[in-house]
């Protein structure tokens, strides 16, 4: 295979777990990520582009959810030296811990992976269904259609990954695929439950308290949902609900509120300010500062000193 000649930004989070079989077999068959971002508790989200070559999964230690994004007619899966399935334009793959399949790259093509493990399946099967864990399995999937993780295929492939605050919404969005896998692609297939009602003025407050209190903090669905005893999948619906908005465009917002808040004042440099609101860097907080507020913030710092 060819190697892509593409960098791969910096993960944000933590580095790749050395256990990520996939990862590695791709690496040693000379592919290289676009893309690559870790996410909560291990999971991630990489985009791929391979060009010519054979590929053999053999018994990966985790999960991995793959969706074509552009062709994938170059891709064809081989068992016993036969072709038995061929890619296409969304096109979904499922690649459980253990399982084993090989292919045959005849041309360039992208797609996406989702990279998760089992305790990952067993929590969602428990919070979402109240669920045995133990007796979820997922099932093999090669080439299959399914329209909608095809449709969550194409906002991956426009979203911005390193743009600010899209860290948490990509966490989000895995969250949210991981759902559709375990309901529809498992042993055990069972349709979403309805989430209805609003949270409590209690834990409203609650929610509005902790957010502020932690606004500098590396802050994930799962962690909020924690505060209430809710599921992530419960709590992003509710969430919506109550707030009018996505957690992550809450936080976002909150944080960008803040920021501006304390550029009214020259106590803190602006770089100090951007880690104090949660922001990785300066360059990212004067980009979403910018986004929000139509000026960059030290701009904004400018004018509000002229005003006083």
């Amino acid at each position: 295979m060819q190697t892509d000649s593409e960098s791969m930004p910096k993960s944000p989070t933590q580095s790749r777990p050395a256990n990520r079989d996939i990862v590695d077999t791709l690496r040693t068959a000379g592919v290289a990520p676009q893309k690559m971002l870790e996410l909560d508790q291990g999971r991630a989200l990489a985009q791929w582009q391979n060009r010519q070559g054979e590929v053999r999964y053999e018994r990966p230690r985790h999960h991995a959810l793959s969706i074509y994004i552009d062709k994938g007619e170059q891709a064809r899966r081989v068992l016993n030296g036969k072709v038995v399935s061929q890619g296409f334009p969304g096109a979904v793959c499922l690649f459980p811990a253990g399982s084993r399949s090989s292919w045959q790259i005849s041309g360039q093509f992208e797609f996406f992976h989702l990279y998760f493990n089992d305790l990952d399946v067993a929590r969602c099967a428990e919070q979402t269904w109240d669920a045995d864990p133990d007796k979820r399995q997922l099932s093999e999937l090669y080439h299959a259609e399914d329209p909608v993780l095809a449709q969550a295929g194409k906002l991956l492939a426009l979203s911005d990954w390193q743009a600010p605050g899209q860290t948490m919404a990509m966490d989000h969005l895995a969250q949210w695929l991981l759902l559709q896998v375990v309901s529809r692609h498992s042993d055990i297939r069972q349709p979403l439950p309805e989430v209805t009602g609003q949270l409590s003025l209690r834990y409203r407050r609650l929610l509005q308290e902790r957010i502020d209190a932690e606004l500098g903090q590396a802050l994930t669905l799962a962690n909020m949902a924690s505060w209430v005893n809710l599921s992530p999948y419960h709590f992003a619906r509710v969430f919506k609900a109550t707030f009018g908005c996505a957690p992550y465009q809450y936080v976002q917002e909150q944080r960008l509120i803040r920021a501006r808040d304390l550029l009214r004042n020259n106590r803190h440099k602006i770089t100090a300010i951007a880690l104090m609101c949660g922001f990785n860097d300066s360059s990212q907080f004067s980009r979403a500062f910018k986004a929000r507020f139509g000026v960059t913030p030290s701009t904004y710092r400018a004018d509000a000193n002229l005003n006083h």
